[in-house]
């Protein structure tokens, strides 16, 4: 808990890691590992054992409201002052690991070879790891992240692929009272591609959502720019491949119908994945909760992690529940005994 709150009072938003990480990097050197970085500023460490090589892996960056974070302790659970989020995605995940490999060096207990890896801004759609120099984990076989809410003891067996797509919509301004005949509204035009396309929930295995819609310009006038910011995601290639598709289409129909245009770039920004009931992974994870009588369960997740990008790289990684509730809200909070039981479990993944 203590390493917990030393971590929270750390500000560490995306893109803003390198405090933090020369701290975290002196507390891998004090409990005997080697360090590296590579040009993204993610930490790598290293400690010698024997059998497999494992994977422990969480984020460094958290979300800009958690930037002056105050932790304040009640009943048993660390919450904030409800002016700022709680950090504890990821830094419930960090502090479990360090002090993990504390354990192991002040027990000397045995251990397999670990590689450590703390990420850069994963909350700005896994920037960091997207820029993993894979030599690096070059002997890893399987690994774990450490970056999902709920009780400690669930498996995440699946997530989405993801597609990003930005429209700039052009029309063609005009005095709103005198002249708006001769316009073209930039925004009616958004407006009629949104309301022709599905979104948010689609399907038990695809969401969509339009998160962004900025059209700044004076009242009587009408609007000549929109720029707008939408997502897609699901556990199936094919249905998010239609569902992007659909929403691409909309924005160039509505451009043509009101005779204006629109520029649209379409980003596929990570890779689905799906671990089986029977993989190494998930029978090492599903043999620790059972040895420590947690709760395990078994889920997919419409949410990314650094996990996408690591499986995606050959890496068989799964994403486990570390105790948080509500990120990235003022309400964000942690039981203390979600804390102990993510230490107990990690612990007892690393001395198998």
């Amino acid at each position: 808990m203590d390493t917990f709150l030393d971590l929270v009072a750390f500000d560490s938003p995306s893109f803003e890691e390198q405090k933090i990480s020369l701290l975290l990097e002196h507390a891998l050197l004090e409990a005997g590992l080697s360090t590296d970085y590579d040009e993204a500023g993610n930490l790598y460490g290293y400690l010698m054992g024997e059998g497999p090589t494992i994977l422990l892996n969480a984020h460094m960056d958290t979300v800009e409201l958690a930037r002056g974070a105050k932790a304040v302790i009640e009943n048993g659970v660390i919450k904030t002052d409800g002016t700022t989020a709680l950090g504890a995605d990821d830094k419930a995940a960090v502090a479990a690991i360090l002090t993990a490999l504390r354990t192991i060096k002040e027990k000397q207990l045995a251990h397999p070879n670990l590689v450590i890896l703390f990420t850069t801004a994963e909350e700005q759609g896994l920037l960091g790891a997207k820029r993993l120099e894979i030599d690096k984990l070059s002997a890893v076989q399987y690994g774990f992240t450490f970056d999902a809410s709920q009780c400690v003891g669930l498996a995440v067996t699946a997530a989405p692929s993801y597609d990003k797509i930005e429209a700039v919509f052009h029309g063609k301004g005009a005095h709103a009272g005198f002249k708006p005949e001769s316009g073209i509204s930039a925004i009616q035009m958004a407006s009629d591609a949104i309301s022709a396309m599905p979104l948010l929930r689609i399907d038990s295995e695809t969401t969509a959502n339009v998160g962004s819609f900025i059209a700044p310009g004076a009242k009587n006038i009408v609007c000549d720019k929109a720029q707008l910011v939408f997502e897609a995601r699901s556990l199936d290639n094919a249905k998010l491949k239609k569902q992007t598709d659909t929403m691409k289409q909309a924005l160039q129909d509505a451009a043509q119908r009101h005779g204006g245009r629109v520029e649209i770039q379409h980003e596929h920004l990570y890779e689905v994945y799906h671990h089986h009931h029977d993989s190494p992974v998930l029978a090492t994870f599903r043999r620790a909760c059972t040895k420590l009588g947690l709760p395990y369960r078994e889920e997919p997740t419409l949410g990314g992690s650094d996990a996408n990008i690591l499986n995606e790289l050959g890496i068989p990684t799964l994403v486990c529940s570390i105790g948080y509730e509500e990120a990235h809200t003022t309400s964000e909070y942690i039981p203390i005994e979600e804390l102990e039981r993510l230490l107990s479990l990690v612990l007892e993944l690393v001395t198998l």
